[in-house]
Order: C-alpha cells, then structure tokens, then sequence
C-alpha cells in the first residue's frame, strides 16, 4: 500500500494500473515503456500542465462538441488509467 503522503503518490497509482493492464493482457508491453517516457517527461516539466497543453484539450474538446458524429479513439494506455471515464463519455 501506497501511503497517501508519499509525494509520487497519484504517479505510483497510475503506474500500478498500467501493470495491471499489462498483466491482464489488454495493453502491450510497448504501452508501458510509453507510459515511462511521459512520467519521465512530466518530471522533468515539473509535473505541471502547459499553457500551450491546455489550450490544445479546450480546442479537442470544441471539435468533438461540435461534430455531427464524434468519434473517440483510445489507446490502451487511455483505457488503462481512465476506463470508467471513457465509458461514461
């Protein structure tokens, strides 16, 4: 168990579920090392969201809103760490 305090601790959950899906054979071994390299890359941006990131979700957001038939589509990684957000959408 992951204590909450620990200061990687949402990062550590995230992790353990991507194994998880790994394990339970629905993301490939590629998606991990994937995973790896954004946790990596957001350490070093200092776990923040960028302006320029943010504006690029609001714009996904107005085209899917705005679309006559929206059509998602997730990777393995998405379905690991966001599933029940997913399926809601």
């Amino acid at each position: 168990m992951i204590p909450k305090t620990h200061p990687r601790y949402k990062s550590l959950l995230l992790r353990d579920k991507v194994k998880n899906a790994f394990k339970e054979g629905y993301l490939a071994d590629s998606g991990m090392i994937a995973h790896g390299r954004g946790e990596t890359f957001d350490y070093l941006i200092g776990e923040k969201t960028t302006e320029t990131a943010k504006k690029a979700c609001e714009a996904a957001v107005a085209t899917i809103l705005l679309a006559e038939n929206p059509v998602l589509s997730v990777n393995g990684n998405t379905t690991a760490l966001a599933i029940d957000e997913i399926i809601e959408l």
